[in-house]
């Protein structure tokens, strides 16, 4: 969304990675600001300016009213084919009313016309859309920020391993099996059935994940290395508050991060929201959570066994204390005996 208040709206937001997990809410719309923003602008039009309607289309958008902002917009998309605030807005609108693919299609084209758009958040939008316009099949196997997908399904316990396992080895595994999608899927259903090796059988979700297309948006940008990755993942997260797959990445967000009970957190939100890759976190969950209690046991046989050392050490050098303590009482009589002798 682009208008005359989305620098203000920019400013004004949250982009604490915690606080967007545990309190995810928007914030309440000035319903009344908002009805007189459209009034005035419809009293004094400026219809050969893009921001004259990126503004009332901008408004409309805040109030919840998507259809009247496509309305709106619709009819000068051919007026206004360079404006990104136009495609920027149609994209918005079409994608809050579930139309992924028009969406997509308005906000790749306003990436064309600004690649740093919304102070370089906006790429996090299109890789969110060309998520969602995909099958379920494939959204159970993959996150949204592509880049992450591997290392969630493979990663255990404390660890979120961003380099294993290596895509060219996926790769190589995959041409086993021609790159045939859904025999690889019917090994990996049936490898599941009959086995417990939790491991194992990430490796293999992994490979299939391989298999498919990648995310368009991949040919122009590496979101792993981005350094607006966290925030475009908060960013996304706080404007699709009901999105599952924005609170997944939120969850690796905090991973990456080492910050165990936020990804857990975030993990059961996207389930609760009803994420198609349930039971893919429901493992990495129970994993977080003993990893936690392992760490805490070990902190406290730590804490234990320094406590015992130290027991130990101070019994040993006890014995010395109260002689040394003689020792000094001596020394000082006998000091002053000499200073006595000297003075008489």
């Amino acid at each position: 969304m682009w208008d005359a208040e989305s620098l203000s709206r920019e400013k004004s937001r949250s982009h604490d990675l915690a606080q967007t997990i545990l309190n995810n809410q928007r914030i309440p719309e000035d319903t009344n600001h908002l009805h007189a923003t459209i009034q005035v602008l419809q009293a004094d039009r400026h219809e050969d300016d893009p921001m004259w309607w990126n503004n009332l289309a901008g408004a409309h958008l805040r109030l919840g009213e998507f259809a009247a902002a496509v309305k709106l917009l619709e009819p000068v998309v051919a007026k206004f084919p360079d404006d990104y605030g136009i495609h920027a807005n149609l994209g918005t609108a079409y994608h809050l009313m579930g139309r992924y693919q028009d969406a997509e299609k308005e906000i790749a084209r306003d990436l064309e016309i600004n690649p740093d758009a919304h102070f370089g958040l906006e790429k996090y939008h299109l890789a969110l859309l060309q998520y969602l316009v995909r099958d379920a099949k494939y959204q159970s196997r993959h996150v949204y920020v592509n880049e992450f997908t591997t290392s969630l399904l493979t990663s255990q316990g404390g660890r979120l391993d961003l380099s294993y396992p290596p895509e060219d080895m996926l790769e190589a595994r995959a041409e086993g099996y021609s790159n045939n999608v859904a025999m690889a899927e019917a090994d990996h259903q049936a490898f599941v059935k009959t086995n417990r090796n939790n491991f194992k059988a990430s490796e293999m979700l992994a490979m299939v994940a391989v298999m498919d297309p990648h995310p368009v948006y991949q040919t122009n940008w590496n979101l792993l290395t981005d350094t607006n990755c966290e925030a475009g993942v908060i960013y996304m997260a706080q404007m699709n508050p009901k999105e599952p797959a924005c609170f997944t990445m939120l969850g690796i967000a905090a991973w990456k991060k080492r910050d165990y009970h936020l990804a857990a957190t975030a993990f059961d939100r996207a389930i609760t929201l009803g994420s198609p890759q349930s039971e893919v976190l429901k493992e990495k969950i129970t994993a977080v959570k003993d990893f936690i209690h392992q760490s805490q046991s070990q902190k406290r046989d730590m804490d234990t066994a320094t406590y015992i050392g130290n027991y130990r050490s101070n019994r040993r050098n006890l014995w010395f204390y109260p002689i040394l303590a003689v020792h000094i009482e001596e020394w000082m009589i006998h000091r002053r005996k000499r200073s006595c002798a000297f003075e008489f």
